[in-house]
C-alpha cells in the first residue's frame, strides 16, 4: 500500500522502514509509559500477550513505520487507507496517519522531522494525508501545523481504551 516493502529511507536524523519483529522489545519499552500512550489514545499492553496482539495490529498491512535514530527505535508512524464523502476529498486517493515518539525522545524535532518527511513521501502516493490528535495534544498540535497541515476542524471520537469520549482535531495536507 505505501511502497516501503524491502526499502530504508532516510531524513537528516532519522532512518525509515516498516517495522519488523526484531522491533518489537524496545517498541514494547517506549510503550510501556502512559504519558506516551494516553495522548496517542490508549494505555500500556497489560501483557506480553496484550502487546503481542497490538503488534500484531500494527503491523498486519505493512504500514508501520519505524522511526529510528541509529540503531535505536525511537517510535513508529503508521499509515491507515482513509475514505471520507467530504469534498474535496471524495473519492480521491487518502490516507489517515499517526504517529508516536518516546518520552525520551521528545521535544528535540524529531516528530516533526519525520512527519515532514513521511507525509512528503506519502503526497507522492496519495493526494491528501489526514491526521488527528486530541485537543489537549499541543505537542501533536505543533508538528502538524509545522508541516503544513491544515485544521479542518473537531469531532468527537469515543476511546474504548480510555473509558471516554474526547474532541479530536483533524487536519488534512
Amino acid at each position: 500500500m505505501i511502497g516501503l516493502e524491502g526499502a530504508t529511507l532516510r531524513s537528516a536524523r532519522l532512518t525509515y522502514r516498516l517495522l519488523e519483529p526484531q522491533d518489537k522489545p524496545a517498541l514494547a519499552h517506549l510503550l510501556a509509559d502512559p504519558e506516551v500512550t494516553q495522548p496517542a489514545g490508549f494505555l500500556p499492553a497489560e501483557s506480553p500477550a496484550d502487546f503481542d496482539r497490538f503488534f500484531t495490529e500494527l503491523t498486519l498491512y505493512r504500514t508501520g513505520i519505524a522511526l529510528l535514530a541509529g540503531d535505536v527505535l525511537i517510535g513508529y508512524f503508521h499509515v491507515n487507507p482513509y475514505r471520507t464523502d467530504r469534498e474535496p476529498y471524495a473519492g480521491q486517493p487518502c490516507v489517515d496517519v499517526g504517529f508516536v515518539v518516546g518520552k525520551a525522545f521528545q521535544g528535540q524535532g524529531l516528530a516533526t522531522e519525520a512527519v515532514a518527511f513521511l507525509t512528503g513521501y506519502l503526497k507522492e502516493r496519495f493526494d491528501w494525508c489526514f491526521a488527528g490528535h486530541f485537543t489537549e495534544n499541543t505537542a501533536s498540535r505543533r508538528v502538524l501545523e509545522k508541516c503544513g497541515y491544515t485544521l479542518l476542524g473537531t469531532e468527537k471520537v469515543s476511546i474504548p481504551a480510555l473509558g471516554r469520549e474526547k474532541e479530536c482535531l483533524r487536519w488534512v495536507r
